[in-house]
């Protein structure tokens, strides 16, 4: 049985082979299709014990909120519940459970890389019998493998010989030079549709494969994107899809460099073509002629000028210059084990000449800010100088690189502003910013602001895009409803929280959309401003940096 694309959708065979094609309209944000069914969901290798093993859900094995209990037989699977249990010993442990007892017996392991097990689970669903596991790698509309291509690699081909013959052997298949081809071509296929969970901000790990989710094709000027939340993943639009149009997703991060992107792109076996690609357009030329743009007139950046014309200067660098900076960036920077600031300041001179082209949206910019806004929310002497960062990247930078507001780089761009607020005002009320922070800048603009009222309108605004960019289980976005919620609890705020409410339910009410203007963006707008200034003071000057640091 071929799979089964989802309503308002068909499979059909283009010049990139079979995709899927949208027989009906779908508006920016629109759920295209949920996919709660994978041959394959699970977490990376090391995740076993940390993740539920069917419903993926992220706990601890020993408390936390979320209390996880192994498995009492193979002692390695983890689970929630009884129910969870249950479901996953129906769909592969009964059979995968005898796997991990023979690796702790025999060699004193308890999971095995993510590849491997992937690959152990399809083969013994295959030797099961499982129909739908049996058509999605052997029948007439088989998941491609890109054999031949991953050959072509030495260096790939032998660590899929070395993965594959783990699969083999410890699935209890491997028995003659046919039961490793097929192991081999198991692991193809599995590398080549399975998509990536890891969400780092939510701790959710390992891969997901969907024979109907496969067959969408790839493109960097994508029009629909993948999010997962338990053992579900959904398809939405991320801007308005005509019927007739092809459903195209990035398989990865498209803001990088041409070359950069290209050479992602390798082990997947084909050259994108796309008008990114070929036209070799930035991130700038790509926001300027998405459909996505008037939707920010609700975001941290409704100029919806500024980005349709960004005031950058492309005479002070050519895009073959944006691929050396990156190349170099990579090379110099990723190898070091330094301290962080000399990183940084390594990070910031390379990226010079963007800077100074006022194209504060191409990379490496973007992760050079957002790598030192990072760690200066881990540093208790650093922390405040954060928060301009974050307000930063969240207006100057994500609206350019996503400019659908409600994709979930943004959304969490936004939360991250909330989470810094929540510190300096802290250090406000107590009276201890000015000692922490001796930037008149930035003490300034928070001595004069409302950081509660700040929070509560932008964590209105995240759970907006929230609800239209990702499932309400998104961890993300409940854990903003509970901020949000604990914040209109507060006595005595009574007037702010009514005008805020009034805004986000309706964002032209004219109370609240000037309220919201002048007590929310415009602070954020102030940060934003002072983060150049920051950035050059703390990594333009190395001995100004030392002297500071020490």
């Amino acid at each position: 049985m071929a799979p089964l694309p989802p309503d308002g959708t068909r499979i059909s065979s283009g010049p990139n082979g079979r995709c899927l094609i949208a027989t009906r309209t779908f508006p920016p944000g629109a759920v295209i299709g949920k996919f709660p069914s994978p041959i394959i969901a699970l977490p990376d290798g090391p995740g076993i014990k940390t993740t539920c093993n069917w419903c993926l859900r992220v706990g601890s094995e020993a408390g936390g909120t979320l209390k996880l209990k192994a498995c009492t037989a193979c002692k390695a699977a983890v689970y929630c519940d009884a129910k969870c249990q249950r479901a996953h010993w129906k769909y592969i442990h009964k059979a995968e459970c005898r796997v991990f007892t023979n690796l702790r017996e025999t060699l004193g392991k308890d999971w095995l890389p993510t590849p491997v097990r992937a690959t152990v689970q399809v083969l013994l669903h295959l030797k099961g019998g499982d129909a739908v596991v049996t058509e999605a790698f052997r029948g007439s509309e088989k998941l491609q493998g890109n054999v031949e291509g991953f050959k072509s690699d030495p260096q790939v081909w032998k660590d899929f010989e070395l993965m594959s013959m783990a699969a083999a052997t410890y699935s209890g298949q491997l028995q003659n030079k046919e039961s490793l081809d097929e192991a081999m071509k198991v692991l193809c296929q599995v590398q080549t549709n399975a998509f990536n969970r890891l969400d780092p901000d939510t701790g959710a790990t390992g891969i997901f494969l969907d024979p109907s989710l496969a067959m969408v094709n790839h493109s960097c000027i994508y029009n629909a994107f993948v999010g997962f939340e338990k053992r579900t993943a959904t398809l939405r639009a991320t801007q308005q899809i005509d019927e007739g149009d092809e459903i195209m997703i990035s398989y990865i991060d498209s803001t990088l460099p041409r070359s950069t992107r290209q050479g992602a792109l390798r082990l997947y076996h084909f050259t994108c073509g796309c008008p990114r690609c070929s036209g070799n357009l930035d991130a700038y030329e790509v926001c300027q002629s998405l459909p996505a743009i008037p939707l920010n007139s609700f975001s941290l950046q409704p100029d919806l000028k500024k980005l349709q014309n960004p005031s950058i200067d492309r005479s002070k660098v050519t895009k073959e210059q944006v691929e050396r900076i990156h190349n170099e960036w990579y090379e110099k920077t990723n190898s070091r084990t330094d301290d962080a600031m000399d990183i940084a300041e390594d990070r910031w001179k390379i990226c010079k000449p963007l800077v100074e082209a006022n194209m504060w949206a191409i990379e490496p910019v973007p992760s050079t800010i957002l790598g030192l806004c990072n760690y200066w929310q881990t540093q208790y002497k650093w922390v405040v100088y954060a928060l301009p960062l974050a307000c930063f990247l969240a207006t100057e930078c994500d609206p350019v690189k996503y400019p659908a507001p409600f994709e979930t780089w943004r959304v969490k761009g936004i939360i991250v502003i909330v989470q810094l607020l929540a510190v300096t005002g802290e250090l406000t009320s107590s009276g201890e910013l000015a000692k922490r922070c001796p930037h008149e800048g930035i003490v300034g603009v928070l001595a004069l602001a409302d950081q509660v009222t700040m929070c509560q309108g932008l964590l209105h605004l995240a759970i907006h895009h929230g609800l239209i960019g990702a499932d309400e289980d998104w961890q993300v976005l409940k854990d903003a409803k509970a901020m949000l919620k604990d914040l209109e609890s507060l006595p005595g705020r009574e007037k702010e929280s009514s005008l805020i409410q009034a805004w986000a339910k309706n964002p032209e009410d004219p109370q609240g959309k000037v309220f919201f203007e002048e007590e929310v963006l415009k602070p954020v707008k102030e940060l934003s401003s002072i983060a150049p200034e920051i950035l050059d003071a703390m990594l333009g000057n190395s001995l100004q940096i030392r002297v500071s640091r020490g």
